[in-house]
């Protein structure tokens, strides 16, 4: 793995664990009687409509299932780079469109009043494209950096 690659997943890493564990701390303080207010810092990240969130510690968490995946997807994507790092960035891509397409689907139909998500479909679609998003941006980093180094090689 390249240097630039290790540098984007290391901070692509920090973004979703900083995430998940302030939310996850905001909902352990809310359990325990802190304020509703605190999932306010959220906003800027999610939704948090209540009955689109999971619950943890009985108390909804400030980000929705969505999300969650999301981030927890992304996870996911970094774990599976690091493993199998031999993954093409043009395969990448295609399959990042392509796990977009449910949590569209998901998203819009219900954005139109078709039906109504549930929360275990919303973690599903979140997770799904997240990891692909994961695996795109990891595997075009390290494509990037490959073909810069050759490029330099030329000159």
């Amino acid at each position: 793995m390249k240097r630039d690659t290790k540098i984007v997943l290391a901070f692509i890493a920090a973004l979703p664990l900083l995430f998940l564990s302030a939310a996850t701390l905001c909902t352990w303080a809310i359990s325990l009687g802190a304020s509703m207010q605190w999932r306010l810092l959220f906003r800027l990240m999610c939704h948090g409509i209540p009955q689109r969130c999971l619950e943890l510690f009985g108390t909804p968490m400030p980000l929705c299932a969505r999300c969650v995946g999301i981030y927890g997807g992304m996870l996911a994507g970094i774990v599976a780079f690091w493993a199998i790092p031999l993954l093409r960035e043009r395969v990448m891509r295609w399959f990042a469109l392509a796990a977009l397409t449910p949590l569209a689907i998901d998203g819009l139909t219900q954005l139109a009043g078709l039906r109504e998500s549930t929360n275990p479909l919303r973690l599903l679609t979140g997770t799904i494209a997240g990891l692909a998003f994961g695996l795109w941006i990891l595997s075009a980093v390290e494509r990037r950096d490959a073909r810069s180094s050759h490029v330099l090689d030329l000159t």
